[in-house]
């Protein structure tokens, strides 16, 4: 009877059973950090892109600058790429050429949608799509 008593009494499976049921949440948690620092990273590349194609729109006009207004955000963008061209927007109109001489003390705002996926293991993929933009003053 003693024996029965001892095993009963012994815990010695608890620890993996506690263990495999938090691990899930522990992975899951794991993940998620992981994942959203790397979604945060490429938001800030892609801000930084954004930046990059608004500044060479403004100084389009002071003729010093060779600077192309999407080639300046694809090479600012690496290793990502813009999901589509941005809209080159000064005073409220389309202009992709950037900033003339006549723009000059006008704000021009570079922007455009770019999708983020969220790819977190054992959860629901999921896709932001915020608006990256950026404005400088034509020079």
């Amino acid at each position: 009877m003693t024996f029965m008593r001892d095993r009963i009494s012994r815990e010695e499976g608890a620890a993996a059973v506690e263990f495999a049921l938090i691990l899930p949440v522990l992975a899951l948690l794991l993940f998620g950090v992981l994942e959203f620092g790397r979604v945060w990273s490429q938001y800030q590349v892609f801000q930084g892109a954004a930046r990059e194609g608004a500044r060479c729109a403004a100084v389009q006009a002071t003729g010093f600058s060779d600077c192309e207004i999407q080639p300046a955000i694809n090479n600012a963008a690496a290793p990502y790429k813009p999901d589509k061209n941005a809209t080159v927007q000064i005073g409220g109109a389309n202009r992709p050429a950037g900033c003339t001489d006549a723009d000059q003390g006008e704000d021009v705002q570079v922007s455009w949608v770019q999708s983020l996926n969220i790819n977190i293991p054992f959860w629901n993929d999921v896709t932001v799509t915020p608006t990256f933009k950026a404005v400088f003053r034509c020079e």
